[in-house]
């Protein structure tokens, strides 16, 4: 039987989505998924990356990522989780180009009945992350994608219903913390169990 294919889509300037991208892909692939892990492309990025003591610090290691061209090489997944950096309470430039070029195949509803889940990061818990996380709820949900919420069973740290959010703080260098690490992994032992057919396994 072939492996389900997930694919783990991210934008990152400042490397907080970027981590948290690496801990979906790692995760599933553990599970026992094929994933396909691309960032996004910003025409910016190596110029607001030097900008930031935070952003510099994985600048390399960020574009080391294979960058998505198009939408159509994440049309065969079983699954796709996007992430994305929260800007005024919205999604990152790159990450609504990234959704608005799928309008030709939201004609042909061709992401229709597969699985999405969102992610984000945000500067504070009143920085919009929530707000985030529901555009791109609400692009899935366009796409007639079948959503996978964050349960309340998930571990580690309390998480919007909308996907896993991290909190990076003003300067954007707040990392990861192990909670909110095990937080991304019991959140894709539950998803997984809905991708693969098992059930709901928080």
């Amino acid at each position: 039987m072939p492996k389900l294919k997930i694919a783990v889509v991210f934008h990152s300037v400042c490397a907080n989505t970027y981590q948290m991208a690496r801990e979906y892909r790692d995760a599933f692939q553990k599970l026992g998924a094929e994933v396909l892990f691309y960032r996004l492309h910003d025409p910016n990025y190596a110029v607001t990356a030097d900008a930031f003591p935070a952003s510099r610090e994985y600048k390399n290691e960020i574009l080391s990522v294979e960058e998505l061209h198009s939408p159509a090489q994440v049309l065969d997944c079983d699954a796709l989780f996007l992430g994305s950096p929260t800007y005024f309470g919205n999604v990152s430039a790159p990450v609504k180009v990234f959704m608005d070029s799928f309008v030709d195949y939201w004609v042909e509803a061709r992401l229709a009945g597969k699985f999405f889940g969102g992610f984000a990061s945000a500067g504070t818990p009143q920085g919009g992350g929530d707000i985030c996380l529901q555009a791109l709820c609400h692009f899935a949900m366009h796409m007639g994608m079948c959503l996978i919420s964050v349960p309340s069973t998930v571990t580690g740290t309390v998480q919007p219903a909308y996907g896993v959010c991290h909190w990076s703080g003003d300067n954007s260098d707040q990392r990861l913390t192990p909670e909110e690490r095990e937080a991304i992994r019991s959140y894709c032992a539950f998803a997984w169990g809905l991708i693969a057919g098992k059930g709901a396994q928080a």
